[in-house]
């Protein structure tokens, strides 16, 4: 008899303990739901990481072909430049070193635009880096390319 109670006891303790088992796992699927934008969000926030993706692309061609023009110019000019008023080269110069500057900036905003884009296809974006806490839909909204939230943003400034 004292077999069959606890056989008994036993079998019952385990439905209960799966169903608590499943009921924390479709929480924690609520939570993860809720913690990442939904599937038209993230096709708006893909959308909107793809825009600024060829925006960026576009720039950095432009750099290019600007730099390319000026060694072009550099080449046909190159005896005649004893002609050229010292400030005319030394704006030649900053406007060349404007455009170096401006284009690691523009690969490196490309580089966390394509960053995520993959965390997007990976099932990761809207997380954040350091902390792995959802990041506001604000400051996707603001800044699509965002890996970190603002407190962790705020200690890493600070």
């Amino acid at each position: 008899m004292a077999v069959r109670a606890a056989v008994k006891t036993k079998s019952r303790k385990k439905p209960k303990a799966k169903a608590k088992v499943k009921a924390a796992r479709k929480g924690a699927a609520r939570t993860r739901a809720k913690a990442r934008p939904r599937s038209s969000e993230m096709e708006s926030f893909r959308e909107q990481l793809l825009a600024e993706q060829a925006r960026l692309e576009e720039e950095l061609r432009e750099i290019e072909r600007r730099a390319a023009r000026a060694d072009e110019s550099d080449r046909a000019t190159e005896l005649s430049a004893y002609e050229d008023h010292p400030a005319d080269l030394a704006s030649e110069t900053f406007e060349r070193e404007k455009d170096l500057a401006i284009g690691e900036s523009v690969e490196h905003m490309l580089h966390k635009v394509i960053n995520a884009l993959e965390k997007i296809d990976r099932g990761t974006y809207g997380r954040c880096d350091a902390c792995g806490k959802p990041i506001k839909k604000a400051r996707l909204k603001a800044l699509p390319f965002a890996t970190l939230c603002l407190d962790c943003q705020d200690r890493l400034e600070s």
